[in-house]
């Protein structure tokens, strides 16, 4: 496993892993779990702060001049049309393109809706390529999505699990050996959040990781793929996959309000916390989450066995950085190896 050995000016540094490497550095802003809705209220996750945490960190991306914004997906609360409309008008004022996954929450649960949700081919064309599963080529990167949230026969349509299914997993075997640096994206973990750095009391059963993650695990370590971006579980954290890694997100809405920044360059990938708010906004995660479900709960122990919010409110209390600050690949700090509700 990896250790969070140094921070630099963005915020607490998540892990240094040896790879992906890549000769040309390349930054990615990795905004995950927003949650947008225009008039919620109340849930642990802190939505009615999601809005201005969503433009915050997507202005920061800009800022940074990142080469793009990759979205592991819920984008909205629960895939209402006037949900994604807030989506869109959020983008309208984003610079740098965006790359996105569907959730579970993007896709239509006509279960439990009450309205008529976008299909997901409508989420691929507004949201990514135009179509799912995609390769699409970023600065150095094959960044590669999937689908993790709905299926073509509707299996998925009553639950908030995930899975990736045999067709795409034939897709996959199919793509990856013509690429040369993959990133994997999906929604849903290939890891449980149980084998991951900085978590604590997740329950081990659940929905957090994707109902085929041996098989697709087995295909991504036959495949030697250096790197898996999730979200879903909305607290960070990194498990190994062969020799490779997943690489959880955090919630841009409830605790720990934050993204990640991944700078992949010749010594290796640098995966950074980005705080979205201040100490009297952490303190109200905190508090929703404690007083949350239990995934709520899961999070905020999170949150008190580990340093992981004390490093973010030092970052947040020094300041925004400059409009000039971008890790460069000579920056990226050393490796450092040691053993060891809905979402």
């Amino acid at each position: 496993m990896v250790s969070r050995p140094l921070r630099t000016r963005a915020g607490p540094v998540l892990a240094s892993l040896p790879r992906p490497t890549l000769p040309t550095p390349t930054t990615l802003a990795v905004v995950s779990d927003p949650h947008l809705a225009p008039d919620a209220r109340g849930s642990w996750k802190v939505l009615h702060r999601s809005p201005d945490r969503f433009r915050a960190a997507l202005a920061d991306a800009d800022r940074r001049g990142v080469d793009a914004v990759l979205s592991p997906g819920d984008l909205t609360k629960d895939g209402a049309p006037e949900e994604f409309v807030l989506v869109d008008e959020v983008l309208d004022d984003h610079a740098a393109p965006l790359v996105a996954v569907p959730g579970n929450h993007d896709v239509p649960k006509p279960r439990w809706d009450p309205y008529e949700t976008p299909p997901v081919e409508r989420f691929a064309e507004r949201y990514g390529t135009g179509r799912l599963p995609f390769v699409e080529r970023v600065g150095g990167l094959d960044v590669v999505g999937l689908n993790s949230a709905s299926t073509p026969d509707g299996s998925l349509s009553d639950t908030h699990e995930g899975t990736v299914g045999p067709v795409q997993r034939e897709w996959l075997d199919r793509t990856l050996p013509a690429l040369r640096t993959p990133l994997v994206c999906l929604h849903h973990g290939v890891t449980h959040p149980a084998s991951r750095t900085d978590t604590e009391g997740f329950d081990p059963g659940g929905h957090y990781r994707v109902r085929d993650g041996d098989a697709l695990r087995e295909l991504l370590v036959r495949h030697d793929v250096p790197l898996v971006v999730s979200g879903h579980v909305h607290w960070p954290g990194v498990a190994p996959v062969g020799d490779g890694y997943e690489v959880a997100a955090p919630a841009t809405c409830s605790l720990p309000p934050s993204y990640l920044l991944l700078h992949v360059g010749p010594r290796g990938t640098a995966v950074e916390l980005v705080a979205l708010t201040d100490r009297a906004g952490f303190e109200e995660a905190y508090a929703s989450a404690r007083e949350g479900n239990d995934h709520g709960r899961a999070v905020a122990a999170s949150a008190v066995s580990t340093g992981l919010v004390d490093d973010l409110l030092l970052a947040a209390e020094a300041g925004p950085p400059t409009s000039a600050y971008r890790l460069s690949a000579t920056d990226t700090p050393a490796r450092s190896d040691a053993d060891g509700g809905m979402p």
